[in-house]
């Protein structure tokens, strides 16, 4: 080796031993900004037990909704390994540079591989009990490691392991065994976001058709709201978008009229072809289309599934009408996904459906009150939510991390769009346009 090098290694230990680092485990390097693994506003319990500084999470109040909880990475990095462990079950450990690694174990599944590249907020699984060590009791066994020997990688699971004490938010935890901390907030929020743009089409009360795109990662509109020179020719009483140039619409009316609306632009305005009559006795109240074939309409309660076989059909392209079921008493009506519908109830509940066939759907109620506020409410996919308040013409925008898994603990707000100005009657989402 050159003398200079020599000189340079020599001078780096002086400097190293200065400072108290030479064969210690405390990181030289400042910390990323580490954020509690789970979903913005959580708050979670967080427990040193026998193993500080690793720690323990089990989900507030009283550990419930802890078993599936959506798991997010505390910081951006690479994933370096994601694995099974016959004690740790499913485990996934980060790189986040500068020597710094986080490893989550016990996990019930894990979304992410060795080399992916993640940022904060980017969900990498889900929250188990997996692994003979977990106790067969769901919780998040999270370590906060640096690589003090700087083989590339840190060690985990063991009291002589690479592990420091995890700071969250500017909090330091885990300086000793024994301490619990309660109600611990996440602030990993912002990260994880939706992409695509929302396709919104609306009737106006004199029948005139809008079109406004949202970027449903921002909220912010891309474009319009562009209204239509001429109306529909009717009174529309309930709205579907099939794609991005297709609506079916119903006449308010006794014989209940169905209608397919083939949109020719929306710039600079919307332009449609006269509506289409398709056929009578379509006297739904509501109309919601799942993107994968899927015609759902709700009428005094009773809710029908069809299946449509065109892209632009014809009465003859809308086939197998089944009766689900009656009682679904809902006040507004969207699709989240294939076979998955969304509404809203008088009483202000949020109540998401599987539905499978006659007679045979699964109920989740992920809200029980306060969205009785809403009088219209539209997803374009992806988890993506938008309820319209007609009192002052707002629109609100909302994000469920999974919105096929029944739960409501991974839902929560993203403001407005926009504050007034929408004064649409019906308003309806391009369906699975955003992911």
């Amino acid at each position: 080796m050159p003398r200079s090098a020599l000189l340079r290694g020599f001078i780096a230990t002086l400097f190293a031993a200065a400072l108290g680092i030479v064969g210690l485990a405390s990181p030289a390097l400042a910390v990323p900004d580490f954020q509690l693994p789970f979903l913005c506003g959580q708050k979670w319990q967080l427990n040193s037990w026998g193993h500080a500084p690793a720690l323990d999470m089990v989900k507030e109040p009283d550990q419930q909704g802890t078993e599936g909880a959506t798991l997010l990475a505390a910081a951006s990095g690479t994933v370096d390994r994601s694995f099974w462990h016959d004690n740790g079950g499913n485990v996934v450990q980060i790189d986040h540079g500068g020597g710094y690694f986080t490893t989550y174990i016990h996990l019930q599944s894990r979304a992410v591989s060795a080399g992916d590249k993640v940022e904060r907020g980017t969900v990498i699984g889900k929250v188990g009990k997996t692994g003979a060590l977990s106790n067969d009791h769901p919780h998040l066994h999270f370590e906060l490691a640096y690589d003090s020997n700087g083989d590339g990688h840190a060690s985990w699971g063991d009291p002589d392991s690479e592990r420091i004490k995890p700071i969250f938010n500017g909090v330091t935890y885990g300086q000793a065994n024994g301490m619990e901390w309660n109600n611990v907030e996440s602030h990993n929020c912002g990260t994880v976001s939706p992409k695509g743009t929302a396709s919104v089409y609306g009737v106006l009360s004199d029948g005139r058709l809008t079109y406004t795109a949202i970027d449903a990662a921002t909220g912010k509109r891309t474009a319009g709201a562009e209204l239509s020179a001429v109306s529909l020719g009717f009174k529309a009483k309930a709205l579907a978008t099939l794609n991005y140039n297709t609506l079916l619409v119903t006449e308010d009316g006794r014989d209940g009229r169905l209608y397919r609306v083939d949109v020719i632009s929306v710039r600079d305005g919307v332009t449609f072809s006269p509506p289409v009559l398709l056929g009578t006795g379509w006297t739904h109240d509501l109309l919601a289309y799942d993107g994968s074939n899927y015609l759902f309409g709700i009428a005094d309660g009773a809710l029908r599934r069809y299946k449509l076989t065109a892209d632009k059909p014809v009465l003859a392209d809308i086939t197998g009408n089944t009766l689900i079921g009656t009682g679904f008493a809902l006040k507004t009506l969207t699709a989240t996904g294939p076979s998955w519908i969304l509404g809203t109830t008088s009483a202000g509940a949020l109540i998401s459906y599987k539905i499978n066939g006659a007679e045979s759907w699964q109920r989740y109620q992920l809200r029980d009150t306060t969205w009785q506020v809403f009088d219209q409410l539209l997803s374009p996919g992806g988890g993506v939510y938008y309820g319209h308040r007609n009192a002052e013409g707002s629109v609100h925008r909302y994000f469920d991390e999974n919105p096929l898994d029944g739960k409501g603990d991974d839902l929560y707000g993203q403001g407005v769009v926009d504050t007034e100005g929408w004064t649409q009657v019906l308003l309806s989402a391009y369906p699975d346009s955003v992911t």
